[in-house]
C-alpha cells in the first residue's frame, strides 16, 4: 500500500514524513525508528482515534499536524517532545488536552 510506501522510506532530507490523506488508524510503530531523525509529521486526514505512549520517543519533533482525524484521546507522553512548535489538532473530538503538553519548551 502506499501509504506504507511513504513510511518505509524515511524522513526526508528536512525531516518530514508525510502520512496524510490515507487510512491509518493508529500511528505506525515504525515511527520510532526515526527518532534522532523526524522533525515534522504530517498525518492529517487520516482515521486516528488517539496519540498514543508511543509518541514520546519522537523526542525531536517539532511539527505533528493530527488535523481532521477522530481523535478522542491524547497520551501524556507527548510532553516528552520538547522541541514541539506547532501542534495542530483542529477538527478532532478533543475534549482535554494533558497536563504535559505545557512540558514542551516552544510550545
Amino acid at each position: 500500500m502506499e501509504e506504507y510506501d511513504d513510511l518505509a522510506m524515511g524522513p526526508t532530507k528536512d525531516g518530514s514524513i508525510n502520512l496524510s490523506h490515507n487510512t491509518w488508524k493508529t500511528l505506525p510503530p515504525e515511527l520510532s525508528n526515526f527518532s534522532t531523525t523526524l522533525l515534522h509529521l504530517e498525518m492529517s486526514n487520516n482515521q486516528l482515534t488517539s496519540i498514543p505512549e508511543s509518541i514520546g520517543a519522537l523526542i525531536l519533533l517539532q511539527t505533528l499536524d493530527v488535523s481532521l482525524n477522530q481523535i478522542e484521546t491524547i497520551d501524556g507522553a507527548i510532553g516528552k517532545c520538547i522541541r514541539l512548535r506547532r501542534f495542530n489538532v483542529a477538527k478532532n473530538r478533543i475534549e482535554t488536552l494533558p497536563a504535559e503538553i505545557g512540558d514542551g519548551i516552544l510550545l
